[in-house]
This record gives structure tokens, C-alpha cells and sequence, in this order.
């Protein structure tokens, strides 16, 4: 017949397409009866599964895509990490990563040989289960956006730790069970986790250097590239003896410096894995449990209550001791404990292993398919909860630096990308105001096709850049492009300007007839760039500081550009100041909650400014901290920077920033200057 239908589906469009309505309708549903909707992913797996209406058989195809998924939520767990936090809470994630092992371990083992008298290979086996966990309610973390938060660091160093000290011993015992247990095996075992990591750590940063230096322009290469990392990890990971989601979590600790969150790339990673992968892998959880289990008699729910209740007790003990010694928040412990609690694809490997050794019973298999439900449905429940919690304070907590607009003129609509970049890298991601890109159409008679025009190249430009969302176009029609740029600053109320710089400069000028026209008639903060290649690409900043810069108006909101900018981007920071500089700049530095550890070294002789060239490297971004003149910092030899940055550094990507100053200080008079030299507090 045309229309014959066969359950389960064997059809891969149908079973395709049931999938994609699943992963559709579920969280949409299950969120308006306010539950998560990962939950709803979840039961929607039940449902449809082979344990369920048996419309879809959890074949090959499912397996793949969930597996898929699963890496996925590692990589995104490495990938988002905030590496400064990440270095800091090393010791707590270690700490953390023993303790939510050996309690849950202990616990189990007690349980399993005492109180449900297994052998002690079986016991030692099912207590490594309720050890480890899978990060399954990181998707919510994700979005409510507190993946930096420490209490996320800390889980996700931790569930690395756990699973490693699980993979041990399950080859322990595997091997106890084949009678081929030695010394040997544990050397092994060692030598190939420090050739994972260092080849990873070590070779993947360099390798995507390389190529998104090479490619910049091959934007959808660049995502297959991030892909083909993920998935060689993990199969190298394999093939060396374990967990895949090992190799996939250090893809994302290696890749994390090069693919800032704010960038076009990172909004792709997420979207393709946070709309089908994950949500993949969810449903095909779903889809192992076996409802039947319920009415297979006593002894299976007796098992199974007694195993979700000790597999949370012992999860809860773990955060509540890592809560007490390193004085987190009871929302913090309940986000730990909550991240922590659902045991899932690991979970039914460790049983399946023991299952096929004849190592566990029936039993303990049926309770641990319940053990995955119930706890991947508490663990939602709690990380939501508490998470939620967590995004309010901080959300409470946040000041922005002001109502942040930032004006971005743009000249050259194919070299948009880098600048963009740059936008996003210092904007303030909490700030609801949009990125005004600006093109200034010089009135010559022929407006109308060149605005049009105009119009349909910006918008095809802006596209694939990293201003694709956030952003409001502005066009000016102007006797020229300075002007364009002044008037756009006054109408637009804006606090900051990003422009580009190609490295030439003409006799009498600095960085041009734009830029230098812009610098003496706006007292907004000025960034002018000459960016050589990706910004993603870049391993330190490097920012000089002229004296006295410290006493300028505009001085907290560079400090927070550059803080920001540093955070955004992953990378190192080095100041060339005077003491008092770095005092205050420290000074604004520690008052945030997330601190940059920032290098210094006392400079303040510019009449050696080139001697700063024999440090910098190849993938530094040298910044240069400028000032207006008729102001406190401001120095003669300033003049000759725009000269030397042209000459001297065009190997290197610069910029030259004007802090924002108030009018009034902008026109002190020459009395109050001499005054300060005459002091000993000024020096040109």
C-alpha cells in the first residue's frame, strides 16, 4: 500500500522527522507547565521509545546523534569556561572532584556489599556508578548565562576528575574479572591520559591559530574545523583507552582562548548544539528507560528506591562539604548538587559492562534505568532552581559602566569583520544597547543610488560578521566622512567610538584627516585600530600607560574596556605604567568579582617608547593609552606615536585609545599645567 506505515519506524525521513517534532514541541509544552524543558526532552524519549509507544527504535542513527550530543555538552562545558576562574578555583574544582567521588564511592560500596550483600567486584563496580555524573542540566546553565560563575567551574572541573577516577576503575576491575590485572596496566593507563592531554592542550591551540589565521575568510570552515577538533579528540581519547568526553572537554579547554562567546563563531557553535545535538542526546536518554520495570516486582523498586536515594545523599554531601570549606552560598551548593546528581550515559555504560561480565544483576540494571530518570529529572528541577537564583543576584549586582553606546564608522565594508570583533570583545554583555555601525554618504548630487546602495552592501557585510544581532545600522549624508561621524556622536548621545586605522600617515597629520579631526572636537572615548589579523587569534594584550593617567575623568571606563576586552578574548594582560598607575588601575580591578591578573612592569620615559618593541610578540595586541591635548597626561612625545606605530610596529596589531574626558577638563588652562610642572607632578 502507498500510505502502509510500520511501527517502529524504519523509514530515516519519518524517523528524522519525529525527532525534530519532539525536540520541537517538547520544551515548548513542558515549559508551560513549568517544568524544564529538558525534562520534557527527556519524557518525550520515554514516550517514543522502545519502552514507551515503540514509534522510533533507539537504533545505531539515535545512538550516534546521542553520543554526538553528549561530547557536545563537554566541549561546550571546556569551551565556556572562564579560564582566570577556572585557574583560581583549580584547587576548589580538584577538591570538589575528589569528594563528590570518594563519598558517593563510599556510600555505594557500603550499600552495595552490606546492605544488598554483592561481591566485592560487583559492589566496587556499582559504587563507581553512583559516582560518576553527566552535566545534563548544563544547557540550562547556558542559557540563564552563568556558565563563569564559580560554583559551574568548579562542577565541571569536578565531573572531569570523577569520570577519570571511574574509567580507572572500571578498567581495574574489568581486567581483575579477565585475570589480567598488573602494574602494567595502571603505567599505561597513565602514559596515554598525559599524551592525551599534552597533545591536545599543546597541539590543538597552535593548529587553530594557524588556520583561522590563514582562513579568515572561510566563515563556515571555520565551524567544520571546530567540529573535526571535537570529534578527533574524542576519538583519539578512545582510542587510547578512554572516555571520549575527555578528549572532547579538553578540545573545548584548547579552543576556549581562540573563539571569544561574543563572537560569530561561538553563536554557531551553540546554536547547531543547543538546537539538535544536545537536545539529540536527550532524547535518546529518554529512550533507555523502561517504564515496565515499575511492575516487574518488589525487589527491582526496592533496589532502585534505595539507589536514587543514596546516589542524591551521597551527590549532596559532596556539595555541602565543598559548600562549608570554601564558603559558597547555599545556592551555590544547591546549583553544585543539582549539576552534579543526574547520572546518565556513563552511568548505564559502567552497569552495561558489569551486566555483560555477569559482574550485576537484572536488578540493578532495571534500577538503574529508574536511577537515570529520576535523577536527570531532579537534577533539572535543582539546577534550574538555583540557577535562576544565581542570574538574579548577579543580575542585581551588575553596574553598567554607563548607558554604553558604541559608534562604529565604517570605511571599508570588506574589512568589517575585525572591527566588529573588536565591538562585541568590549562591549558590556548585559548592556540592552545596540552597536551603531555608520557609513557616511558625501552629498554629491547623487544620493539616492549611493544611499540604496550603500544600504544593500552594509547589510550583506554586517551579515556574517559579529554585529549580525545587536545591531542599528546609521547612514549620514554629509559634506564629508568627519563631519558625517561628529554629527552622528551628538545625535546619538555616543560614549565610545571604534575606528579603523590602515597604518599610513601624511605629513601634518596623525592617523589621518577622519581620525584626527574626530580626536580634537569629541570628548568621547576613542578607540583607533589597526588590526592585522583575527582577534580570536590573539595571546596578550600588551597596553602603555602615559603618567598621570590615573587623575583623568575618563580613567575607570578605559580601565573597564581593557578589562573587559582581556576577559572576553582569553588572553594575558601586561601594563607599562608607574606605580600610581597601577595602583588604581589594580584599584578598579579587584573591585570586580572576576579580576584579571595583570603583569606590570614602571614605564613612564616615552622618549624610549620603542624600546617596548623588543617585547612584544607576534600574536600581541599593543594598545596605546593617548590623551587629548591641554590635559593632565598628555605628553609632547605623543605626537610621534601615530609615526612610530606606522614605521616600527606594522607587524604587530596596535591600538591607540583617548579616554573620554569632560569638557571642562579638556580646556584647562596652560596656568593649571604649569602649575602642576612646576610641582614636580608633570613632565613632558
Amino acid at each position: 500500500m502507498i500510505f502502509a506505515v510500520t511501527i517502529p519506524l524504519d523509514e530515516p525521513v519519518m524517523v528524522f522527522a519525529v525527532v525534530l517534532l519532539v525536540i520541537l514541541l517538547g520544551p515548548l509544552l513542558f515549559t508551560r507547565l513549568k517544568i524544564p524543558g529538558i525534562v520534557g526532552l527527556i519524557l518525550a524519549g520515554v514516550l517514543i521509545g522502545p519502552h514507551g509507544l515503540n514509534i522510533i527504535e533507539r537504533d545505531s542513527s539515535i545512538i550516534l546523534f546521542g553520543r554526538i550530543g553528549l561530547l557536545y555538552i563537554l566541549f561546550l562545558a571546556g569551551l565556556e569556561i572562564d579560564l582566570h576562574d577556572f585557574k583560581k578555583n583549580k584547587n576548589k574544582g580538584l577538591t570538589f572532584g575528589i569528594l563528590t567521588f570518594l563519598l558517593p564511592f563510599t556510600l555505594g560500596f557500603l550499600t552495595s556489599y552490606y546492605l544488598l550483600h554483592y561481591s566485592i567486584n560487583a559492589s566496587i563496580l556499582l559504587a563507581s556508578m553512583f559516582s560518576t555524573h553527566t552535566p545534563i542540566a548544563y544547557p540550562i546553565i547556558s542559557k540563564l548565562g552563568i556558565t563563569q560563575n564559580r560554583a559551574v567551574t568548579v562542577t565541571i572541573g569536578g565531573t572531569i576528575i570523577t569520570d577519570a577516577l571511574v574509567l580507572i576503575i572500571l578498567a581495574v576491575i574489568t581486567n581483575v574479572v579477565s585475570y589480567e590485572l598488573n602494574a602494567l596496566i595502571f603505567i599505561k593507563l597513565f602514559a596515554s591520559l598525559g599524551f592525551l592531554v599534552f597533545a591536545i592542550l599543546w597541539g590543538v591551540p597552535r593548529l587553530a591559530r594557524y588556520f583561522f589565521k590563514n582562513l579568515e575568510t572561510e566563515a563556515y570552515s571555520h565551524y567544520i574545523f571546530v567540529l573535526s577538533v571535537v570529534f578527533v579528540s574524542g576519538s583519539l581519547a578512545h582510542l587510547i583507552g578512554v572516555e571520549p568526553i575527555i578528549g572532547a572537554f579538553l578540545a573545548g579547554l584548547a579552543l576556549n582562548q581562540l573563539i571569544p562567546n561574543t563572537s560569530t563563531l561561538m553563536n554557531r557553535i551553540d546554536f547547531v548544539g543547543n538546537s539538535l545535538f544536545i537536545p539529540f542526546f536527550l532524547v535518546s536518554v529518554g529512550m533507555l528507560v523502561d517504564v515496565g520495570v515499575l511492575f516487574k516486582g518488589p525487589e527491582s523498586l526496592i533496589i532502585a528506591l534505595i539507589i536514587i536515594v543514596i546516589a542524591f545523599i551521597g551527590k549532596w554531601l559532596a556539595a555541602f562539604i565543598t559548600q562549608k570549606v570554601f564558603r559558597f552560598t547555599r545556592t551555590e551548593r544547591n546549583l553544585i548538587w543539582g549539576m552534579s546528581s543526574a547520572h546518565a550515559a556513563a552511568t548505564i555504560a559502567v552497569v552495561l559492562i558489569g551486566f555483560n561480565l555477569k559482574i550485576l544483576d537484572e536488578n540493578i540494571l532495571n534500577a538503574t534505568v529508574l536511577l537515570i530518570l529520576i535523577s536527570c529529572i531532579g537534577s533539572s528541577f535543582i539546577s534550574e532552581k538555583a540557577g535562576r537564583k544565581i542570574a538574579a543576584e548577579e543580575a542585581n549586582n551588575f553596574t553598567s559602566r554607563q548607558k554604553e553606546r558604541i559608534l562604529v564608522p565604517i570605511a571599508n565594508l570588506q574589512n568589517v569583520d575585525r572591527i566588529a570583533d573588536l565591538t562585541m570583545l568590549i562591549k558590556d554583555q548585559l548592556s540592552t544597547e545596540p552597536i551603531y555601525p555608520l557609513y557616511v554618504v558625501k552629498d554629491d548630487g547623487t544620493i539616492d543610488e549611493k544611499m540604496a546602495e550603500y544600504q544593500k552592501k552594509m547589510e550583506l557585510a554586517l551579515k556574517n560578521s559579529a554585529l549580525e544581532t545587536d545591531k542599528e545600522p546609521v547612514f549620514r549624508i554629509d559634506v564629508n566622512v568627519a563631519e558625517g561621524v561628529l554629527r552622528a556622536v551628538k545625535e546619538l548621545q555616543i560614549t565610545e567610538i571604534i575606528m579603523g586605522w590602515n597604518g599610513e600617515i601624511s605629513s601634518g597629520q596623525r592617523f589621518g584627516p577622519v581620525c584626527d579631526r574626530v580626536i580634537a572636537n569629541t570628548t568621547t572615548q576613542l578607540l583607533i585600530c589597526r588590526l592585522i589579523q583575527p582577534l580570536h587569534t590573539i595571546a596578550r594584550v600588551v597596553v602603555v600607560v602615559p603618567k598621570f593617567a590615573e587623575q583623568e575623568s575618563g580613567f575607570p571606563e578605559w580601565v573597564a574596556t581593557i578589562l573587559q576586552l582581556v576577559r572576553n578574548a582569553g588572553t594575558t594582560l601586561r601594563l607599562y605604567c608607574t606605580p600610581e598607575t597601577f595602583r588604581k588601575f589594580n584599584y578598579y580591578n579587584t573591585t570586580k568579582e572576576k579580576a584579571i591578573d595583570a603583569d606590570y612592569i614602571p614605564f613612564q620615559n616615552w622618549d624610549n617608547f620603542l624600546t617596548l618593541l623588543s617585547d612584544l610578540e607576534e600574536n600581541d595586541l599593543f594598545m596605546v593609552v593617548m590623551a587629548r591635548q591641554n590635559t593632565l597626561s598628555y605628553l609632547k612625545n605623543m605626537e610621534r606615536v601615530p609615526r612610530d606605530l606606522s614605521r616600527n610596529f606594522r607587524h604587530i596589531s596596535s591600538m591607540v585609545l583617548f579616554p573620554q574626558q569632560i569638557p571642562e577638563q579638556v580646556n584647562l588652562t596652560s596656568n593649571r599645567i604649569k602649575n602642576q610642572k612646576n610641582k614636580g607632578r608633570y613632565s613632558i
